[in-house]
């Protein structure tokens, strides 16, 4: 998707963390910076790092630049001690919020997970 529709759903996504209560604000230029490895940064209250996706499809594919996109953000998570964050907008059903500290399949049925209960796996293709 290009970095101008995505800007959208990076402040939908910040608008609708801050409802929540919780403290989250997007990067500038996230999508743009060569050395930029996420869209927002949120507090749950734990420091994460998130990368911010939108799909029309049923499912998310992980697609190779996409993985390595995550990749560079779970490695810089992981160097400072944060949680890596992928928050991926459908836009047929809205917002599934998931920790990527692995890339396992899993399916893309369920309702936004509460920042409590941040599952640990993502659907790769």
């Amino acid at each position: 998707m290009a970095i101008c529709h995505n800007k959208k759903y990076e402040r939908e996504f910040v608008k609708l963390m801050v409802q929540q209560g919780l403290t989250c604000f997007r990067i500038a230029g996230s999508g743009s910076a060569e050395d930029a490895v996420c869209d927002c940064v949120l507090y749950l209250p734990e420091p994460s790092l998130v990368e911010v996706k939108a799909t029309k499809e049923e499912i998310f594919y992980m697609r190779k630049q996409i993985r390595e996109q995550l990749t560079l953000m779970k490695n810089a998570c992981e160097k400072n001690n944060l949680i890596p964050i992928l928050a991926i907008k459908f836009k047929n059903r809205g917002w599934n919020i998931y920790r990527i500290d692995s890339f396992e399949n899993i399916p893309f049925d369920e309702k936004m997970v509460s920042y409590g209960n941040l599952r640990t796996d993502i659907i790769t293709a």
